[in-house]
């Protein structure tokens, strides 16, 4: 449903892994991050256009969980 990445960019893909494996309150950081142009070393090495997706499919990670974690 809210997945946009494709194959094709392994880099964001491993970026998006690794993000989520810390769990929804430090996910939201990040969102919060990416939110506010904030460079995070987590996701330092992503372009402009990369980060946007980034957020983009974060935020609709985070959706399925609502307010619950």
């Amino acid at each position: 449903m809210g997945r946009t990445v494709t194959g094709t960019d392994q880099l964001l893909e491993r970026v998006l892994a690794q993000l989520c494996e810390q769990g929804c309150a430090r996910v939201r950081e990040y969102i919060r991050a990416l939110q506010h142009a904030e460079d995070l070393p987590e996701f330092a090495e992503l372009d402009a256009g990369q980060r946007v997706t980034l957020l983009r499919e974060l935020q609709a990670i985070m959706q399925v969980y609502d307010d619950r974690c």
